[in-house]
């Protein structure tokens, strides 16, 4: 007690409530000191207190005045609600109330009526200078960095931090292993002494429901085959400051959580904790959360319904598909239980293709054709139905003979009565063309493809084929930099015959090309618009693997709009290329190394970019090939590398395809690189002219960022700021009281500084700095 520090938040606000005799509601969960703040406060005040876990007192032992503490008020029973309701309403008694949880909802009509001031567990903990102080005085000293390793672990929780002063005063520095035995200790401290209080019924559905991290309420009916499952989540949210509502979830503190399965253990036994998990991988599957299904019957040792999933997910095309996160699961499937399915022998082509190993993808193709050979009758057309699918579909063998199958699966599907898989063109990202596979080469005879085997294709690829040609040939006509009209017309009309039965996959590449002739033209807000009215419409029918990749296309809008907030916000859900390296991400890597070269971050761009490299050698990925080279080049310039022979190569590739437009976007980052590798011809001029004209309407896009706000005083940036409503020099000088010439030696001042040459471009740059 002699040690205790008081934390500042909670004690203003108790001196508050002292000043104006306002009842205070004090809660928190266990171990954050609520008790021990109250007595510290009041240790020179009379007052009266009373336990309500302690069932002798009565209405009897209320003062008429003075303070009155009631503490544990989650342990308080309903026979003697009224008597707190009494309390609070007596004028000669302040109050203050001690709880593990908010405001339960008896008592709230006196919460709203009367007010009180409350006191959460946020107020309640220490925080950094805190525990430094308490430290000091029980002369234990503390690096800086385990003084942040310590308020970080403990999370401002008073018994944490007494905890560890313990383990410190042993000789123990704050790291993992002292983290881990607090957390030990916790656990145990909350089996010992807090679970002890709850109703028997509480504590076996909370152990029920911590075979899950989090859980929904119909979610929590299942696992614990209880209809009253509502009212225990109201006894457990009234009992204790431990669960957590957000985002529609429900979750329990990790060190309750870990106590409450060793608890389980013991308790329940495992055959009825796997019945637990069993019934929650049943929710999950009904409910699409694949992963977490095959999750808990690995936990239920179901081994019969894992197989049955990992073959129901096979069926499904890998942009729909949950391949990579399963795939865990079906690389250590029991190789001759695999070869029994052909669902399963195809899944695992395909999966092991994706992962770039291409001998494995072939063993499994070859497996699945030597069972084709053999077996008879649905068996035989599912089998063959799986081989042409991967003849079609995998990626390692690029698109080459795609065609000529294509031609072929008609005879199948009208003579053998074979039914071919779904198929996704586009693999969820915004292009035919660059999709599930690169097309490009079919892009040098588009209108003629288009005409010819358009419908045949259409008619293959079923629902993912409504809309594809005309999409596609308006995005190959749209990158060659054709017409304006003639593309927005083949893309209208194509996302169109999408919503007559198609995909809203397919529909993704019509709005991803409409969203880049917007950026082209300068017109970011309809870019953005068109995107919204997508995304609702995909949020509307649960197309919800698309919406990544939709995140990535409005992050590279806001590195046209020089929005550095909006792009190092996406950059927190961007996937992680140094953890593993996802195929399937291409477009959202793409992004990412945009954004490095924005952020000024050459090496991380490089790094990525060379990863993309070696996937598109070894997936026969043309257009990405291209793009990482010119992006490459960029990057290496910057890093005083040599970068003309990367860029000629990619600049001689592109105009053999007539592609202007992933160049054209780049814009202010690559029109000096083509200016010094300038060449002749119509191509190169059409590309050249579109870069500039690119580059006049985003003159700081990607282009390093050497400035920041510590350059600019404070007048500096009020100057910008007014410069970007349209103040002259004059109006601004009149606005802040200074001469116009003094106003302009600042402009120029900024102009320096921002590396700019204009107004516009100054208010580019300072924008994209996020200086105004």
């Amino acid at each position: 007690m002699e040690q205790y520090i008081m934390p500042l938040s909670a004690n203003r606000k108790l001196k508050a409530a002292k000043s104006i005799d306002q009842t205070a509601y004090i809660y928190g969960a266990t171990g954050y000191g609520k008790t021990t703040f109250v007595q510290k406060y009041l240790a020179k005040r009379r007052h009266t207190y009373l336990n309500c876990g302690n069932r002798r007192w009565d209405e009897n032992d209320i003062p008429a005045q003075g303070i009155v503490v009631l503490d544990d008020l989650h342990l308080l029973d309903e026979s003697r609600r009224e008597i707190v309701r009494s309390i609070v309403a007596m004028p000669e008694v302040w109050l203050i109330i001690v709880s593990r949880s908010p405001v339960p909802a008896w008592l709230m009509p006196e919460y709203i009526n009367v007010g009180f001031m409350i006191i959460s567990e946020n107020d309640l903990r220490l925080g950094r200078k805190e525990i430094a102080g308490y430290l000091d005085r029980l002369g234990l000293s503390c690096t800086e960095d385990g003084l942040r390793l310590l308020t970080e672990n403990s999370e401002g929780n008073a018994y944490a931090v007494r905890h560890a002063a313990l383990k410190m005063a042993e000789g123990m520095t704050p790291g993992p292993q002292m983290q881990k035995e607090i957390h030990d200790g916790f656990a145990r401290y909350l089996t010992d002494h807090v679970m002890v209080e709850w109703d028997s019924e509480l504590l076996e559905f909370l152990m029920k429901v911590s075979v899950v991290d989090e859980f929904t309420l119909p979610l929590a009916e299942l696992i614990t085959a209880s209809r009253q499952a509502s009212v225990y989540l109201q006894k457990a949210a009234e009992t204790g400051n431990f669960l957590y509502f957000e985002d529609d979830r429900y979750r329990l503190r990790p060190v309750l959580l870990h106590a409450l399965r060793e608890r389980a253990r013991q308790s329940l036994g495992e055959e009825q904790l796997r019945t637990c998990a069993k019934n929650a991988g049943v929710w999950y599957e009904m409910n699409g959360h694949i992963s977490e299904a095959l999750e808990m019957y690995e936990q239920a040792e179901n081994w019969a319904q894992i197989r049955e999933l990992l073959i129901r997910n096979a069926r499904t095309n890998p942009g729909a598909g949950h391949y990579y996160e399963l795939r865990r699961y079906y690389l250590s499937m029991n190789e001759e239980e695999a070869a029994k399915s052909p669902v399963l022998m195809a899944g695992l082509s395909m999966l092991h293709s994706m992962l770039m190993d291409e001998e494995k993808s072939e063993y499994w193709y070859k497996k699945l054709a030597d069972f084709a050979k053999t077996a008879s009758g649905g068996t035989k057309r599912e089998a063959q139905s799986r081989l042409c699918y991967l003849d079609i579909g995998l990626p390692h063998r690029g698109s080459r003979d795609v065609l000529k199958i294509m031609l072929r699966a008609p005879a199948m599907l009208l003579d053998q009565g074979v039914r071919l898989p779904e198929f996704s063109v586009t693999s969820n990202t915004p292009s035919t063309m660059n999709g599930g596979k690169d097309f490009c080469r079919w892009s040098r005879s588009d209108r003629a493809l288009a005409k010819s085997v358009g419908p045949l294709v259409e008619r293959v690829l079923g629902s993912y084929g409504k809309g594809l040609t005309k999409i596609a040939l308006g995005e190959s006509l749209f990158e060659k930099g054709e017409s304006t009209f003639e593309v927005l017309t083949l893309l209208s009309r194509g996302q169109v015959e999408t919503e007559c039965g198609g995909r809203l996959e397919i529909a993704f590449s019509a709005v991803g090309q409409r969203v880049r002739m917007m950026i082209l033209q300068g017109d970011l807000l309809n870019a953005g618009t068109i995107l919204d009215s997508f995304q609702t419409a995909v949020k509307e029918q649960r197309v919800m693997q698309l919406l990544p990749n939709i995140r990535a296309m409005r992050c590279r809008i806001a590195l046209y709009a020089g929005d550095m907030e909006a792009v190092r916000e996406w950059l927190k859900e961007a996937p992680d290329e140094d953890k593993e390296f996802i195929t399937m991400e291409r477009y959202r890597y793409l992004t990412k190394v945009r954004c490095y070269i924005a952020l000024g971050e050459n090496l991380k761009a490089l790094a990525l970019l060379e990863k993309l490299n070696e996937y598109a050698g070894r997936g026969h990925r043309t257009y990405i090939r291209m793009e990482a080279g010119v992006l490459g080049a960029i990057v290496r310039q910057r890093l005083g590398a040599e970068w003309e022979a990367m860029l000629t190569a990619a600049l001689d590739e592109a105009e053999s395809y007539h592609f202007v437009r992933f160049i054209s976007e780049l814009g202010a980052a690559v029109l000096p690189l083509l200016k010094k590798r300038s060449r002749d011809g119509p191509w190169y001029r059409q590309m050249l002219d579109e870069t500039k004209q690119t580059a006049r309407r985003y003159p700081s896009y990607l282009l390093p960022k050497s400035a920041a706000r510590d350059d600019f005083s404070p007048t500096a940036l009020e100057i910008l700021r007014l410069q970007s409503e349209g103040l002259s020099a004059t109006q601004i000088g009149a606005r802040l009281g200074m001469k116009p010439d003094t106003v302009r030696y600042h402009i120029k001042e900024n102009y320096r500084k921002l590396e700019a040459g204009s107004k516009t471009d100054a208010i580019a740059a300072a924008k994209s700095l996020g200086l105004i």
